[in-house]
């Protein structure tokens, strides 16, 4: 689609408005910049000359700006929205959920290999609007689509969708969990097929194309070392890689055959697609303990999880930048979290919201670095950072963040894998 001597207002400059301003501008658009960072004092003296807007994922709907668009009846659009009118792929499937969704992306991305050429962008890191141009009636998109993209689209329908699960995050953006949940379902309900998570309490009610899961109540399960699914079973090729990996594996076996049926050639990625890394991530050994580096665990939700497959006695490292979650959340940790290292800018928030035993476990650190000075003198069996926040007080991002620890890891002696 042209957009010849269209004025175009593009809200947000990083990635993914980056994106958008090139992707229109090599189609004719005139486009007209603003960003609260970049260019606060920007004065958009015409509003009425704007024939459309476009609204990256981090500029909340409710923004001054926004809501001038609105009063003036200005069509506003999201990243995602701009890209799918453009997109010429039949099948796009999506897939969000509070934890686990860049991980089925990456499965499910090699699994549909088997059916034809594959994109897998959006949240994973690549703009869905970024590779529109490359995309071909015939290929198959995988787009990782996060809450903010969900709220902020208004005619994105995808051929798939799924829920890998809905907890809480973001609250900082969406005030309340009912709201970030309703948010996330809504995914759902606007695609032509539908995936579930049967063992989500916040999916269990909903109708849905098939659902996966550990409950016998699921249409794709897991059994010993097969997938059981309608009129079907399939042996996997090797043991469990584990429940964290099995269950998104899963969520991807079912997403594949529910709009293809199910076909073994699925099964070839099995332990062999590379997955994210900073998601619970095996990365070595330190004064004899196992390390796990979940940097990616960005909310409570994903460390608690990442909490449960621990069974020894265990030391976490806490602590980020807030998102406006409830650390309550945090007393609730398996008894085999026998310490817990406290840093970053909602430290002093944490420890002020857990029990009076969870603060026992509880010591205020510097920063990683110290955190690894102490372990080191006082050693457990496993060391899991999983901060249970954003990484935006001191870095620029979960990959900055995980890096960091690796490198610090690798400066105090520390075996790592590569």
């Amino acid at each position: 689609m042209r957009y010849d001597d269209k004025n175009v207002l593009i809200v947000g400059y990083g990635e993914s408005g980056k994106a958008v301003d090139r992707f229109l501008n090599e189609r004719g658009a005139n486009t007209i910049v603003y960003d609260d960072f970049l260019f606060p004092s920007l004065n958009i003296t015409n509003i009425n000359s704007i024939d459309f807007a476009v609204v990256s994922p981090g500029v909340s709907i409710h923004h001054s700006l926004l809501s001038k668009l609105r009063a003036k009846r200005i069509p506003i659009l999201s990243e995602i929205d701009l890209a799918y009118i453009n997109c010429k792929a039949e099948k796009i499937f999506a897939v969000s959920g509070t934890n686990g969704k860049t991980t089925v992306c990456t499965i499910l991305g090699d699994m549909l290999a088997e059916k034809g050429n594959t994109f897998v962008l959006g949240n994973v890191g690549v703009p869905f609007v970024s590779k529109v141009s490359e995309i071909g009636g015939r290929d198959l998109v995988v787009l990782e689509i996060s809450s903010f993209q969900i709220e902020q689209s208004v005619v994105f329908k995808p051929f798939a969708a799924c829920l890998t699960n809905v907890g809480e995050d973001h609250l900082d953006r969406h005030k309340t969990k009912e709201n970030y949940r309703s948010i996330k379902l809504n995914l759902l309900k606007n695609a032509e097929i539908s995936v579930k998570n049967e063992d989500d309490i916040a999916q269990s009610e909903l109708c849905v194309s098939a659902s996966y899961g550990f409950s016998e109540k699921a249409d794709y399960r897991w059994e010993n070392r097969s997938i059981v699914c309608p009129n079907a079973r399939f042996d996997l090729p090797e043991l469990s890689r584990g429940k964290a990996y099995d269950i998104d594996f899963l969520c991807a076996f079912a997403i594949a055959s529910t709009a293809f049926s199910p076909c073994k050639s699925f099964l070839n990625c099995y332990g062999k697609t590379k997955v994210p890394s900073f998601r619970n991530e095996y990365v070595g050994t330190f004064c004899g303990a196992k390390v796990f580096n979940d940097s990616k665990g960005t909310n409570i939700d994903a460390t608690v999880f990442a909490c449960s497959l621990q069974s020894e006695s265990t030391a976490l490292i806490l602590g980020g930048s807030d998102k406006g979650e409830n650390y309550a959340r945090l007393s609730k940790l398996p008894e085999c979290i026998e310490r817990i290292y406290l840093i970053g800018a909602n430290a002093a928030d944490i420890f002020a919201s857990v029990d009076q035993k969870t603060r026992e476990k509880c010591l205020p650190m510097r920063d990683l670095e110290d955190c690894l000075k102490d372990f080191s003198v006082r050693p457990l069996s496993v060391l899991l950072f999983s901060p249970a926040s954003a990484s935006f007080d001191r870095y620029s991002g979960y990959r900055e963040r995980g890096e960091r620890f690796n490198a610090l890891l690798e400066k105090y002696g520390a075996t790592l894998v590569r």
